[in-house]
């Protein structure tokens, strides 16, 4: 099934196929702060933004071979690479941006290009194609699915309209934009500018087919290569403008009740994570800084900006450890009573995953895993902590919200890092054939161990 591309409305928005479907935080351990200094240049063959070389050789074995669940996550990968094959980019495209409407409370079916929803949702999909065809070219090695990518890529790279509040005229210190109207679900309200944000989906994507190529012999010709840069450093820029929406109004206004949340929202996460996969593309360290070490970037629609909202210091605000054993781990989310609030807790552990695995496989930085901040909470502990929903040893403090099974594949992710039985059989509660759209694809296949 195809969940909804509103992360409001339907929380893990992947597919399941084949089954039921406010500043630096200054404390760092020894151990991290040494394997931080220990960072190795960029890889420059094999992988992906989400796969090391090793793992796409293993993957490359496991797809050519009957052993499951391997032969199951490879005919998915290659069915929906040879849909895609037939596929036709529709990038998002508008001539006069200032006509842009929110439209996040109802399906947007007019067929035009005119909404943040049609903006979010056309590029997460066709990203996702991006990826899904550079994927299987990089594990197949046909370099049909590669061409294809590369015709995604360019028609996107040449027609795509990002969304940048800049066009806007935005004043984060008085949250205003243009045209902004005070409703929710009306036009133009502030939640634009905020959830904006969510074009990371395809950004993570389209930065992930790019590298697939790069990293595994498909050369884009020069100004073809020189046009898909250029695209996903402004496409960058768009996300950071949503990015700093929250940030930006949270340093005019650090005495407000509404600032933790600005400081520790998993709008946050899932910003980093683009621009954590961006960097990764246009091998632009100084955006890994950006995102890794509160360091200042240059956003060319805004200057250069030292991020205070940085992955160490999310984590620290966004995961409780300390304030008694029923909250350890506990992720903001869950803490303020998001509906549902341990899906939405899941939903920013995952973002806060991508960010940390990118960091691991592209920059030698391993240590955000287990990186915990002044308050002790991590990303392992958060871990531990919604193993035991998923399992149906703890309930929900919404009583309406069931074991959230389909998170089970996040956890493929944390038993690569620790091998530890909880985890272990939280992915043995349903079959291992997820594929997620936003991100990774084929989770199993590309990282999962064997069981």
């Amino acid at each position: 099934m195809t969940m909804d591309t509103r992360w409001l409305r339907t929380l893990v928005l992947g597919v399941v196929v084949g089954g039921a479907a406010c500043g630096p935080e200054d404390a760092m351990e020894p151990a991290l702060a040494q394997s931080e200094a220990e960072a190795t240049a960029l890889p420059t063959a094999g992988g992906g933004i989400f796969i090391t070389a090793a793992e796409l050789t293993r993957a490359r074995t496991r797809a050519t071979a009957t052993t499951e669940p391997y032969a199951e996550n490879a005919r998915i990968l290659k069915g929906r690479a040879d849909a895609a094959l037939t596929a036709t980019p529709r990038p998002f495209r508008m001539t006069d941006v200032s006509a842009i409407t929110y439209h996040w409370c109802s399906p947007d079916t007019d067929g035009i290009d005119n909404s943040l929803a049609d903006a979010t949702g056309k590029f997460t999909d066709d990203a996702d194609r991006m990826r899904t065809l550079a994927l299987q070219y990089a594990v197949g090695g046909d370099s049909k699915y590669a061409a294809r990518a590369a015709l995604f890529l360019k028609t996107w790279a040449s027609q795509h309209t990002p969304v940048n509040l800049h066009d806007l005229h935005v004043d984060y210190a008085a949250a205003k934009l243009d045209g902004q109207t005070t409703d929710y679900c009306s036009d133009r309200p502030w939640n634009f500018a905020l959830d904006g944000i969510f074009q990371a989906y395809g950004l993570i994507n389209a930065s992930d087919a790019y590298v697939l190529l790069k990293r595994n012999g498909y050369a884009l010709p020069a100004a073809d290569d020189t046009a898909v840069r250029e695209w996903l450093r402004k496409t960058s820029e768009a996300v950071n403008s949503s990015f700093q929406a929250w940030t930006r109004w949270a340093d005019a206004h650090p005495t407000s009740s509404a600032f933790t949340r600005y400081r520790s929202d998993n709008h946050l996460s899932w910003g980093l994570a683009g621009l954590m996969a961006a960097s990764v593309a246009l091998q632009d360290n100084a955006l890994a800084g950006y995102v890794m070490d509160g360091t200042a970037w240059t956003d060319r629609r805004n200057g250069a900006y030292a991020n205070p909202s940085f992955i160490k210091d999310v984590i620290n605000r966004a995961i409780e450890s300390g304030t008694g054993t029923a909250n350890e781990g506990r992720v903001y989310e869950e803490k303020i009573l998001r509906d549902p609030p341990i899906g939405y807790s899941l939903f920013h552990l995952w973002a806060l995953s991508l960010i940390a695995r990118t960091a691991e496989v592209n920059y030698a930085r391993p240590g955000f895993w287990d990186y915990a901040g002044a308050g002790g909470g991590s990303i392992h502990k958060a871990y531990t902590r919604y193993a035991a929903f998923i399992l149906g040893e703890r309930s929900s403090p919404q009583a309406s919200e069931g074991p959230p099974k389909d998170y089970r594949w996040l956890y493929e992710l944390g038993f690569t890092k620790w091998r530890e039985a909880q985890l272990k059989s939280v992915i043995q509660v349903g079959t291992r054939n997820q594929y997620i759209v936003q991100s990774i694809g084929p989770v199993t296949l590309v990282v999962g161990e064997a069981l």
